[in-house]
């Protein structure tokens, strides 16, 4: 019984370490996406607040686009 909780606890701890890695790497890129449009935004002559949020967006499309990179590439080059 004992055994069969321990491993139910670590297949829980794994998708949560494994939620949190995702979600973190979407949020950097959606960081660096509004901070890109915040710096952008003064050299455009634009509102600051549109512009980075449409950066976050697009940081936020583009940390998904390399999380499912990553996924469809994982096995490559490991001779499976």
């Amino acid at each position: 019984m004992r055994i069969a909780t321990t491993v139910l606890v670590m297949r829980i701890v794994t998708v949560l370490v494994m939620i949190i890695a995702v979600t973190s790497i979407v949020i950097t890129f959606a960081l660096v996406g509004a901070v890109v449009g915040a710096l952008i935004a003064p050299i455009l002559a634009m509102d600051v607040t549109p512009t980075a949020l449409t950066g976050a967006l697009g940081g936020s499309f583009i940390g998904s686009a390399f999380l499912l990179n990553a996924g469809l590439n994982g096995g490559k080059g490991l001779g499976l």
